[in-house]
């Protein structure tokens, strides 16, 4: 296949970085992106749906994270071989649009940043929110309504955004480390003192009476790893892109599936095998509790709060990765061209004004409903991360679709069969996961607006890459040939 040249869409200076009216170049390492791929939220994700998978797998959850796990890993290696080819701010519309056509890459781009905008906007300030008011009144008693907090939280957002990227992904870095402290103190605590039973075996026996059931379980050990490519939304402000992209996307799966399996096994053990599936599920603080009872009361508080900065620092993170979704869609002409305005630290500032005006209005939503209804406003968190999570996996499952593809041409190594194998089998059991059967409780709106607007997205497809003859040279801001003869075929890392 030959050298696709790429147009550069900016101006340089000389030397090299970037001048205005463009992302920031070459200013993060691979310890930056890593920062932000843990926008997946590890913490958020293994003290809220460690829960739900001890409901569903019983004492065999970690045994069936470890199997997820497997095919996550595959999953990652199909993003790794997109991340050595392309570098745009673009990540999704580019992977897919170069692949499958404009149609399928305008298409997939958009309902994968509106995920990003709902996952990282509304949902996680609608629950750090929530959490938020309970920490305050639980040991302050001081009473401040949910949706103020959420606001207070998008404003600090916003600001750490527009003020540069590279303090974005520090910001991000410095809470996780902060917030992990107490649940790993936790973890350790529980599995050293042998928790309710002793350390046990039976976590790898999908046998045992108290082992719950594989597929229910199953979506829920993937939307732990849901975001851990949303490093490659920085490709183009990244020093080597090529390398540091897909090291972070292969370190984040293996920190966020340490940290969480270390977290499921130590809530297994700690709740004890023949009690976890009720105990745990029926407290979304379950690992809050836990610290209590091995570690002592003041451990509660700290581990909250934890999960209140961690929600945050998700937030940070999305924010970044869908505002530089929005510009690139914007410097595409598929969005309005002043969606690609920059800020004078050259963050895109009409992005992150996207992001801030749906996260206003879906807290708002949420608030006027809650006041009217008595609805917990925690619903909003389970409508919202059901509706994100659908949409960003029917987006990994078309990109898994078009690695078909380059495959089939024999642009990538054989051994990738085996990885997209895997990814598929991850991804689509995720998604019938997430339908069938269709969640009985208010999560099943979050299926239902999933569903709309994918069907939305597809139309703006249609219309652009069909009927405007859309076009992806002007997508990319490249200075080398975007070829895979670039990269070794078989090299992943």
């Amino acid at each position: 296949m030959p050298a696709e040249k790429v147009r550069p869409a900016v101006d340089r200076a000389s030397d090299g970085t970037a001048t205005a009216g463009s992302l920031a170049r070459g200013k993060l390492g691979t310890t930056d992106l890593v920062a932000q791929s843990l926008a997946v939220g590890p913490i958020t994700s293994a003290a809220l749906l460690g829960g739900i998978i001890a409901a569903k797998g019983g004492s065999a959850g970690p045994l069936y994270l470890v199997i997820v796990l497997l095919g996550v890993l595959g999953l990652g290696a199909v993003l790794v071989m997109f991340a050595r080819r392309y570098t745009s701010a673009g990540v999704m519309y580019e992977y897919v649009g170069r692949t499958l056509g404009p149609t399928a890459g305008i298409s997939t781009a958009g309902f994968y940043y509106l995920a990003y905008i709902i996952l990282g906007g509304p949902t996680m300030l609608i629950g750090a929110g929530v959490l938020g008011h309970d920490v305050m009144m639980t040991y302050a008693d001081v009473d401040v309504p949910f949706w103020l907090i959420s606001l207070g939280v998008l404003l600090f957002v916003t600001l750490v955004n527009i003020r540069g990227v590279d303090l974005s992904v520090r910001a991000q870095l410095t809470i996780f480390v902060l917030s992990v402290v107490p649940y790993l103190i936790i973890a350790v605590t529980v599995i050293a003192k042998g928790g309710a039973d002793g350390n046990t075996a039976v976590v790898l026996d999908p046998t045992a009476p108290t082992a719950g059931q594989f597929l229910p379980t199953f979506i829920f050990c993937a939307l732990l790893f849901v975001g851990v490519e949303s490093s490659a939304s920085l490709g183009e402000e990244a020093k080597d892109a090529r390398k540091s992209v897909p090291r972070a996307i292969i370190a984040t799966i293996l920190i966020v599936a340490g940290f969480c399996l270390l977290m499921q096994y130590a809530g297994t053990i700690g709740f004890g095998v023949e009690n976890v599936a009720q105990d745990w599920a029926s407290d979304p603080l379950g690992l809050s509790t836990l610290g209590t009872t091995y570690v002592g009361e003041w451990i509660a508080p700290l581990a909250q709060l934890g999960l209140v900065l961690d929600m945050v620092a998700v937030a940070i993170g999305f924010m970044v990765a869908s505002s530089r979704g929005i510009f690139a869609l914007s410097r595409g002409r598929l969005l309005p061209r002043s969606g690609s305005s920059l800020s004078r630290w050259q963050t895109p500032t009409a992005g992150i004004g996207v992001f801030a005006a749906v996260s206003v209005l879906g807290i708002a939503l949420v608030a006027l409903i809650s006041a009217r209804t008595d609805m917990d406003p925690y619903v909003g968190f389970a409508v919202g991360a059901t509706f994100g999570g659908l949409l960003v996996m029917s987006a990994y499952f078309v990109l898994i679709i078009a690695a078909i593809k380059l495959l089939l041409q024999r642009e990538w190594h054989s051994a990738g069969w085996i990885a997209v194998a895997a990814a598929i089998l991850t991804v689509g059991a995720g998604i019938a996961g997430s339908i069938f059967p269709l969640p009985a409780d208010e999560s099943r709106y979050g299926v239902f607006a999933a569903l709309v607007l994918i069907a939305v997205c597809v139309g703006w497809g249609i219309y652009h890459g069909v009927a405007r003859h859309h076009t992806l040279p002007e997508l990319a801001v490249a200075e080398h040939d975007l070829a895979p003869t670039d990269v070794p075929r078989a090299h992943i890392l």
